[in-house]
């Protein structure tokens, strides 16, 4: 099967990849019933079949032989139980990739998006005056990074896992080099934190954790 990588988070968890090159029924064959889910809608379309079969992949991948639940909450957050412990889980995917970052220990998000200069064409609807300055100096390579800066603002969404936020107005990013600076700042809900971020091929993946305040 064509898993792709894992990487190990130190004290904090794992990512997972996987690059789809199978049918539908390859993957539903190899997952069986490994992964226990609530809620048994699954997408029609066969890309997102694909994706969603993979993305559960990666979870009987690194949790072999152990009791698998994800469940979502009312916000659509996913949540995961190993052997009835529960852990923090993100899941992404785009086009023929699939991704999971998961910890027992902190809040992840990841995200991934393909690099593509339409993007240019709507980056003023989340894109603040900041950040507008700083992709302006980026020349060519402005597709890249303002890719980029729309998934590291998804990657901050997932970790908020609330509803209702402005991606120009409360998802903000302050730096563009690895790690990346961002946060979000909204009512009485406010942090700053490193996220991270690799290519591959055409693709942006964007990840980053928060710990639980002590």
């Amino acid at each position: 099967m064509p898993f792709l990588k894992e990487i190990s988070i130190p004290t904090i968890g794992f990512i997972s990849i996987w690059e789809i090159n199978e049918s539908v029924k390859e993957l539903a064959n190899a997952l069986g019933n490994a992964v226990e889910e609530k809620t048994k809608a699954k997408p029609k379309k066969e890309i997102h079949q694909l994706q969603w079969l993979a993305s559960r992949l990666l979870l009987k991948k690194h949790f072999d032989k152990k009791n698998i639940q994800l469940h979502k909450d009312e916000f659509n957050k996913p949540s995961l139980f190993i052997d009835n412990t529960p852990y923090h889980i993100s899941i992404t995917h785009a086009g023929k990739y699939a991704a999971i970052f998961s910890s027992a220990s902190a809040t992840v998000g990841i995200d991934l998006e393909l690099i593509d200069e339409r993007i240019l064409n709507i980056s003023n609807k989340f894109l603040n005056e900041k950040e507008l300055r700083l992709i302006q100096k980026m020349g060519q390579e402005q597709p890249k990074f303002v890719s980029l800066i729309w998934s590291a603002k998804e990657t901050l969404y997932k970790i908020y896992s609330r509803k209702e936020l402005d991606f120009k107005r409360d998802i903000f990013i302050n730096e563009i080099q690895e790690p990346i600076k961002g946060g979000i700042s909204k009512l009485g809900s406010a942090f700053e934190i490193d996220i991270h971020y690799i290519e591959i091929e055409n693709y942006i993946l964007t990840y980053a954790y928060r710990k639980p305040s002590i």
